[in-house]
């Protein structure tokens, strides 16, 4: 199983650069323009990236994606749509060691991440810097 692609990568490393077990930020530099990017470390190697609209007054994620970094890069582990479409690629136990993976459901994975990943870098300004917006 193939890590995400550099460019993927680097995007990852700028949003969770810093963030202490349990941290979380929100990134909004486009102005209002585009969905803030909600960012929240697990654990010590998992991650969620995420974008929250309301409906009806409750938050709702769309999409939510959590991924794990590791010595080789980083690895899409679960994807979360508001549609209910919840894809899980690797199963992880306690300490973020992958313990199966499902090859159809990462290759789905690892490309919309490929895709997402370079919309939030383009909306945020790049991603130049990471501002905390709590």
């Amino acid at each position: 199983m193939k890590p995400l692609v550099k460019a993927s990568g680097d995007v990852l490393d700028t949003l969770t650069a810093g963030l202490a077990i349990g941290g979380a930020r929100k990134v909004d530099d486009s102005g209002g323009t585009y969905m803030a990017v909600h960012v929240d470390r697990l654990s010590v190697g998992t991650y969620s990236v995420a974008h929250y609209f309301k409906q009806n007054g409750d938050l709702v994620c769309d999409p939510d994606g959590v991924f794990l970094k590791t010595a080789a890069g980083w690895l899409p582990v679960s994807l979360q749509l508001a549609t209910g479409h919840y894809t899980v690629a690797l199963e992880l136990d306690g300490n973020d060691k992958p313990t199966g993976w499902r090859p159809r459901q990462y290759k789905e994975l690892t490309s919309f991440s490929a895709m997402w990943l370079r919309n939030i870098r383009d909306q945020q300004g790049g991603l130049t810097k990471i501002r905390d917006n709590k």
